[in-house]
Parts: structure tokens; sequence; C-alpha cells
């Protein structure tokens, strides 16, 4: 056997890079077909972390950004028509419009704890994208909302009951918030996440705002002398118990 063959055999093979194979399943990955919309919101619905991986590779991260936060403009006003119908006159321009400033609004006021959050839970990413990462939320939530759409639309043309509709559209806000959150626990984990502890936090405090909300833009079903009630300052569980009390 010739030297050149021994040192062959005594050559440990080369060590290779451990990758995240969980993730790579779960579509961490580079984005295919372009940013553009169609794509985005294709990949939102399918592979949302190959929208991650872009933000986190500062791929066209200021494009991604704001088609993100298009698509959750356009899913928020078109769900917003649609509870607009259950009393149309000035609800049918008002619920939309008031659906778009007070999800959106609530995604910036948390976006700064958000950012703590997850530098706290041991994720070393970008403000960029995390940024990102709260915008996918906002836009996969608003797609998953125009789905339910037909539903909305269904019980408010055929039932007059204010509080129930209201109990349906919290309950599905719920179901497609959490969704959009379980997008930033996959992101988180896709990114080196240590703590998932701190995001069950902060999406807590999400729900909570995005609640609250609710009542400080009310009415958004129904209607009432002021388009906006700025003066009487109540709590949104407070809120609903009134509401569920008049309508007995």
């Amino acid at each position: 056997m010739t030297k050149e063959a021994q040192s062959d055999i005594n050559t440990p093979p080369p060590v290779l890079p451990n990758y995240p194979k969980q993730d790579l399943k779960q579509g961490y990955e580079p984005l295919e077909g372009g940013c553009t919309l169609p794509n985005l919101i294709n990949k939102l619905l399918k592979k949302p972390l190959s929208i991650v991986y872009e933000l986190e590779m500062k791929n066209n991260v200021g494009k991604i950004t704001c088609l993100l936060l298009l698509i959750a403009t356009m899913s928020f006003s078109v769900f917003g028509i649609v509870v607009g119908t259950f009393s149309w006159d000035v609800q049918i321009w008002a619920a939309p419009l008031k659906i778009i400033f007070g999800l959106l609004f609530s995604g910036l006021i948390c976006l700064p704890s958000l950012y703590i959050f997850t530098c706290m839970g041991g994720l070393d990413a970008k403000f960029s994208s995390v940024s990102g990462m709260l915008c996918a939320l906002m836009a996969l939530s608003g797609l998953l909302l125009i789905g339910f759409a037909p539903v909305v639309w269904l019980f408010s043309v055929s039932s007059t009951s204010t509080t129930f509709l209201g109990f349906l559209l919290i309950v599905l806000w719920v179901i497609c918030a959490c969704f959009g959150l379980s997008l930033v626990f996959r992101s988180g984990h896709a990114l080196g996440m240590t703590n998932p502890g701190h995001f069950a936090v902060w999406g807590l405090i999400f729900l909570l705002v995005t609640l609250q909300m609710t009542t400080t833009l009310r009415p958004i079903i129904g209607s009432e002398e002021k388009l906006v009630n700025f003066e009487e300052k109540k709590f949104f569980l407070s809120y609903w118990s009134e509401q569920m009390m008049q309508e007995r």
C-alpha cells in the first residue's frame, strides 16, 4: 500500500455543517418565483418561512415588506366591507377603514415589544426581519379573514343580532391571529430562538391590544350617533358585557 493511500485511510472524513433539516422541510429556504404580489400570497399560504428567509438575508426587504402591508390592507378592506353590510349606511366604508387602521396600528405599537422579546428569547435577528415577520403575520391573518368572509356575509344579511355577529367576528379574528402568531413562532425557531416563552407572552399582549382596539374604534358593527366614541373609555370585556345585557 502506498503512503498516499495510507494517508487517505487515516484522514478523518470532513465534518459537514449541521443544517436545520426540520426547518428546511418547513420551508425555510430561498424564495422561488420572484418577489411579486401573487407569488407572495402563494408563499404565505404554502411556504411562509421562505419569506422570512429572504428578509433575514436582506433580499428585497423593502419591497417584500411593502407588498406584505399591501396584502394585509387589501384583505382587511375586503373583510371590512363584508362586515359593513350588516348595517350598510356609513358602516359600508367606516367599518373597513376602522378595521384597517385598528389592526395595522395595533401591529405598529406592538412592534417595539416584539423586537425586545425576540432579543430576550435568544434570537439574533435584524430589526428589519422582525418587522417583516410582523407584516407577514398581518398579511396571513388578513388572507385567512377573506376565507371566512362568506360566512360573515351570510350572518350579516340573515341575522339582526349585533351581539352574535360581534362574537362571531371576535372568534374568527382570534383563530386567524393564532395562525399568524404560529408563523412568528416558526420563524423564531428557524432563526435560532432558544426561549419560546417570550413569544407566547408577546402573542397574548398582541391579542389583547387588537381586542381593545375593537372597543376604542366602536362601533364597527351596528350604528350609533357618533362614528367614533373616544369620550367614554371602556375595557373591551366591560363593553361586551354591556352590549349583551342591552340585547337581552
